[in-house]
């Protein structure tokens, strides 16, 4: 819910006089008209003082400009007790004490004012907290960080307005959805956005539009109605250009971006029919909770299922609890490292190959790894530590086994299982693998925004030398690995 901002009569003189307005005003007024939280509102009163300006040319001005702040709607007017609490002198007087009321009876979350006179009196009423001053207000309303998080280049976050909703894309949308059409039109003019993917004549492949949702949301399409509450809905998923893991880099974007913003749930409603999408969020950890009634394209009604994920509850992807656990460090040559994990390779200036649909593996949360080494004990659950070898010499990425796979009958059989999730190619794969090879079948949980390098490594004593093989590390160790980026913590339960 939008949190009101009253501002006084002389602040709104100030702010919309001829006269150049100061910096740190000018930045306070930014904040609160980019914000999505916060809403500036006037009081009926501050129409009233308007209207003393003595320069007629000066006040109609004034009045023009002050018409695109919303007004509070019938205030209740303050009584004769509150005035002489607060204390008045002249009419200016009870038009301010007419805004502290207001404050007082939450008309309006926080009032601004540089009126010092103004602050004492609402110390002396006890709603100081909420009267700021220009530079309080700076302190209180910080300017929004928008959640960062990394997308592949060949992905872009672009305005609906920049797309055609005419485009053949969408053809199937516009049939699974009555008035697909005037929806788009309305998201367009709200600004709206998704992230998209286009091929070479510039037209869409891939299409993924996210809508935050709060407590005032209403479920009443729902068969059984979720509780209101702080979500991520996903309004649209639709990959065209199949066979590329975008669909898992979706996913990937959709939880990345869920836990940015802090909300405590995700929620997608799928068409039954759409078994393999079912299965794909699934396996992130949305679970069928109720049906949502949709009216199809042609006017009928249909039921969508409504998958859920809870993100209260840290067990699935991106979080990892580190409990029995075995735990391995596992080198990786630069080349490989460069191709498999370019989220760890922000320093570089990577091709465009390097992300783009060309190479499957970096699009993946899925991944393999392949290795020689005579290590058995891997088994699925097991947390991987990926170790830029060579350059950069650090741990850079993190996993967790969902199965390995030995003994293999031939290299071509190697190949068909690894081929969409590694970083080799198919020459090399039938050059470096034998039948004996381990294949690691693993999910890329997170990139280590800090990398823990080896002289750290070794002066923990959690390894003693140059890291050439996989090697297990014990689990009280991780630890003081987290220690070394502690933004990770987060995302790491340690038991």
């Amino acid at each position: 819910m939008l949190q009101k901002i009253l501002l006084d009569t002389n602040m709104l003189i100030y702010l919309e006089d001829d006269n150049i307005v100061e910096e740190d005003v000018a930045e306070l007024t930014r904040r609160l008209y980019d914000s999505s939280e916060y809403k500036i509102v006037i009081h009926p009163k501050s129409m009233i003082e308007a209207l003393k300006i003595k320069d007629k040319r000066k006040r109609d001005v004034f009045l023009s400009k002050i018409r695109i702040y919303k007004k509070i709607e019938d205030p209740p007017l303050a009584t004769e007790e509150f005035q002489k609490m607060a204390g008045f002198k002249n009419e200016n007087d009870r038009i301010d004490n007419e805004l502290l009321y207001a404050i007082k009876q939450h008309c309006a979350s926080f009032l601004i004012s540089n009126d010092i006179k103004l602050k004492k009196k609402s110390v002396k009423l006890g709603i100081g907290e909420k009267v700021f001053g220009i530079q309080e207000a700076l302190k209180y309303f910080k300017e929004e960080i928008k959640p960062k998080f990394d997308i592949p280049v060949f992905i872009k976050e672009e305005f609906l307005y920049k797309i055609e909703v005419q485009d053949e894309f969408f053809d199937s949308l516009r049939k699974d959805y009555y008035e697909f059409n005037n929806w788009f039109q309305k998201k367009q003019e709200s600004e709206a956005k998704a992230y998209v993917t286009r091929n070479e004549q510039n037209k869409i492949t891939s299409f993924l539009m996210l809508k935050k949702e709060d407590k005032d949301e209403k479920y009443d399409d729902f068969e059984n109605p979720i509780e209101p509450d702080n979500r991520i809905k996903v309004s649209t998923f639709k990959v065209a250009d199949t066979g590329k893991r975008i669909g898992e880099t979706f996913i990937k974007i959709i939880i990345s971006k869920a836990v940015e913003e802090g909300v405590n749930e995700i929620y997608v409603t799928i068409f039954p029919k759409q078994n393999f999408l079912i299965d794909l969020f699934k396996e992130y950890g949305f679970k069928e909770t109720t049906y949502k009634n949709t009216t199809n394209g042609q006017g009928q009604n249909e039921k969508e299922v409504v998958l859920v994920r809870n993100l209260k509850t840290k067990e699935f992807y991106p979080f990892v609890k580190a409990d029995k656990q075995n735990i391995f460090i596992l080198p990786v040559k630069p080349v490989y490292h460069k191709l498999l994990f370019p989220e760890a390779e922000k320093e570089m200036q990577l091709e465009f190959n390097d992300y783009s649909t060309l190479n499957t593996s970096a699009n993946a949360i899925k991944k393999a790894f392949i290795t020689n080494a005579r290590i058995k004990k891997i088994r699925p659950g097991d947390i991987l530590l990926f170790y830029a070898s060579h350059d950069k010499k650090a741990i850079t990425t993190l996993g967790v086994v969902d199965a390995t796979f030995t003994d293999f009958k031939t290299n071509e059989e190697i190949y068909q299982l690894v081929r969409k999730r590694t970083a080799y190619n198919e020459e090399e794969l039938k050059t470096t693998t034998r039948k004996e090879s381990l294949v690691i079948m693993f999910k890329h949980y997170l990139t280590f925004d800090k990398p823990i390098d080896l002289d750290y490594l070794k002066s923990k004593e959690i390894v003693k030398g140059n890291i050439q093989r996989p090697i297990s590390i014990e689990s009280k160790k991780m630890k003081d690995i987290l220690d070394y980026s502690k933004k990770d913590y987060d995302k790491i339960e340690i038991n």
